[in-house]
């Protein structure tokens, strides 16, 4: 979107006539934009759970239900603390291009988009890892986040095994040694953990996203000017994860839809 100086208007007199005529939804961008710099100074400095919390009885939960993963005595709270952080880095980045867009002539779609989805799905995780106030249910949540990880850390160990084996003299002989007992007594933890618990599969995404957006339409924040509590969103996430997924992934479907009412009616 361009609003370089055209018909002898300013940059930001053509922003403020756009801004008019499409409901104010300039103002709004802005307003999150300076929300996002809110959000980033707590992003700097997070809060652990209060003792006493509900929170610090899930980590109690979860580090007397599943030793076996060491996953240490505030699994619950750092599983939902970590993707809140990295939305709100994302956000905060958001709000930085949104914010230079007048000096810049650069709207930068593309990169507000893809952080976006990638702020949506860290914020979904969170949403569904304690969105259920049930102790319980939070904890079992977390394992299997939890095993999710472990998963995928096992993969990214075999890759650097495969690595290390094809070419030996690239690293130090004390690394080599270092990492082999590293990936033994951590293939030995996720081994035992396996056999000894029956977890759940976490959901994909994309259903992430619609549970999460639900949570959120019952559960209105404080904060809502109207646009949550007077609108639903379920229906504009789900649209928006998967306009936004067309952006991460490199497809070009979504210019189909760019500059037009197609996507939102």
């Amino acid at each position: 979107m361009d609003f370089s100086s055209s018909g002898g208007l300013t940059g930001e007199q053509l922003e403020a006539l756009f801004d008019l005529a499409n409901n104010g939804v300039l103002s709004r961008i802005d307003a999150r934009s300076l929300r996002c710099e809110d959000l980033y100074q707590w992003g700097l400095h997070p809060h652990t759970a209060a003792p006493g919390s509900a929170l610090a009885a899930a980590d109690a939960n979860f580090a007397a239900a599943y030793p076996l993963t060491l996953a240490g005595p505030q699994a619950v709270t750092e599983h939902a603390l970590f993707p809140a952080m990295s939305a709100v880095e994302c956000l905060h980045t958001v709000g930085i291009l949104i914010a230079r867009r007048r000096s810049h002539r650069q709207s930068h779609i593309a990169e507000v988009l893809q952080l976006c989805r990638v702020a949506m799905e860290c914020s979904a995780l969170t949403i569904w890892l304690l969105g259920d106030a049930d102790p319980v249910v939070r904890r079992d949540r977390c394992m299997s986040e939890e095993m999710d990880q472990l998963e995928e850390q096992s993969r990214y160990l075999a890759i650097t095994q495969q690595a290390e084996e094809a070419s030996p003299d690239r690293y130090p002989d004390q690394l080599l040694l270092a990492n082999a007992e590293h990936r033994r007594k951590f293939n030995a933890m996720l081994d035992s953990a396996k056999e000894a618990y029956s977890v759940a599969k976490t959901p994909s995404f994309t259903k992430m996203i619609r549970e999460s957006a639900q949570w959120v339409d019952a559960h209105v924040p404080a904060h809502d000017s109207g646009e949550i509590a007077m609108n639903e969103m379920e229906s504009a996430a789900r649209a928006f994860y998967s306009y936004g997924s067309s952006f991460i992934h490199g497809y070009k479907w979504m210019a189909d839809y760019a500059g037009s009412s197609k996507l939102t009616g």
